[in-house]
């Protein structure tokens, strides 16, 4: 493939003559220079600093991303649900005297008799039931991890490829500031020996000063992207250098295999096991309106004997359970609006598949023109016009236009690669693919 900037810079015989040794030796760095940066996509600011990949990138933000961590403490909460649905109700003591403090032989306690009870409802179906819906319900958050770890992923991945792409236009300002150096001190040279007037000198200083504008300027942009992407595990912006080939186009999946993989996407999977819960809190909300037995044992004490007696007993409510009728409705509801959300959000994520893909590939159709076709007739066109230039044929302004028609050409293309890169990103955090490629 042909390097994302292919940049030249022509030595015709006036500009040669015009140009050192030292200056000629800079040109030819210079173009060496375009050729091989895009080979490592950010340049070594600190020689002491770690190399760090997007697979790196994504392990760290996902390790350390302090989002991450709040399901640690929800995780906490929902295991204490469980622990909590399977405690017993605590039993009932009850203490009775009877016949006593009334009339005759009753009119003191010497003919009562008391009794000591114990009771407790019997509901074991129903701390099953309990504890199953507990424990339906815990699992949710494991959907609520895999959907916040696919948007911390992407939201990564992106901001890898923009502190990439930043670099990169920042390499290619860096050139572009160079080589109006260079232009400005073969245009005042021409001045000087009155073969250029001096207005071209001054129009050659005003595009360097616009170009060293343009280059702190993503330089500042630069540094932000990359306190962006270290913010995501709380790293420091200059400990490390990024590591990725923006010149490697994703693959482009077809249509069919792609929405295959939509029918795991953890949202999806999240409202189908709503609908899970949902239906256990049905079951135990049936349960729990039924009859519930209470059954209780006890010692009595006879006065009048000095006698003691076992005393049992068991209660049991009548009736139905039609109680439960408005809240199993209400659950069931639930469920159909819970179907209702999980289609509405299939179908805009098939939408959104499709866009996706459809822009992949027109993305990939412009790299490919670019890179091909407009890059080199352009390429050719600078060479002419530098010809042009150096016989006096064509003005300063029509020269430039052309270099500038070029150096906008390959920014162009550079939009083309981002573009692309970001695609593929949400495609794989729409699918639940891997990000770290």
């Amino acid at each position: 493939m042909q390097n994302l900037f292919h940049f030249h810079l022509i030595l015709k015989p006036i500009a040669a003559r015009l140009l050192n040794k030292r200056a000629r030796y800079l040109c030819l760095q210079l173009t060496l220079g375009l050729m091989l940066f895009p080979q490592q996509a950010l340049s070594q600011n600190n020689v002491n600093s770690e190399t760090l990949a997007l697979s790196e990138a994504i392990s760290l933000a996902l390790a350390e991303h302090p989002e991450m961590a709040v399901f640690t403490y929800q995780r906490d909460a929902l295991n204490a649900r469980v622990k909590q649905a399977t405690i017993l109700p605590r039993p009932t003591i009850g203490f009775t005297i009877e016949d006593a403090m009334g009339t005759g032989e009753h009119s003191n306690f010497g003919a009562a008799q008391s009794t000591l009870n114990i009771g407790w409802v019997l509901e074991q179906r129903a701390i099953e039931s309990r504890v199953n819906a507990a424990k339906i319900a815990a699992t949710q958050v494991d959907f609520d991890i895999e959907i916040k770890a696919l948007d911390i992923a992407a939201q990564t991945a992106t901001l890898f490829i923009d502190a990439l792409i930043l670099d990169q236009r920042l390499q290619l300002a860096k050139l572009a500031q160079k080589q109006a150096n260079e232009v400005l001190k073969v245009i005042a040279r021409k001045v000087m020996a009155g073969k250029s007037l001096s207005i071209e000198q001054l129009q050659s200083e005003s595009e360097l000063i616009r170009r060293a504008l343009e280059v702190e300027d993503l330089e500042h942009e630069l540094e932000a992207s990359r306190y962006k992407l270290m913010a995501q595990w709380g790293g420091e912006a200059d400990r490390y250098t990024l590591r990725g080939d923006l010149l490697k186009v994703p693959v482009i999946q077809n249509l069919s295999a792609q929405l295959a993989k939509l029918n795991e996407h953890p949202a999806l999977l999240a409202f189908a096991n709503q609908q899970r819960i949902a239906q256990s809190e049905i079951a135990l909300t049936r349960i729990e309106a039924r009859p519930k037995w209470q059954v209780s044992a006890g010692i009595r004490r006879y006065e009048t004997s000095d006698d003691f007696g076992l005393v049992a007993g068991i209660s049991i409510p009548f009736g139905n359970d039609g109680r439960s009728m408005g809240e199993v409705q209400v659950i069931k509801a639930k469920q159909a609006e819970y179907q209702s959300q999980s289609e509405v959000l299939k179908r805009a994520l098939n939408t959104q598949l499709f866009v996706l893909l459809q822009n992949m590939k027109h993305s990939k159709h412009v790299i490919d023109t670019l890179t091909k076709q407009v890059i080199p007739l352009l390429e050719k066109a600078s060479m002419q016009a530098s010809d042009a230039y150096d016989i006096g044929r064509i003005g300063y302004l029509e020269w430039t236009t052309i270099k500038q028609e070029l150096l906008s050409t390959q920014a162009q293309l550079l939009d083309a690669y981002q573009a692309i890169h970001l695609q593929h990103i949400e495609i794989q955090r729409l699918t639940g693919a891997t990000l770290s490629n």
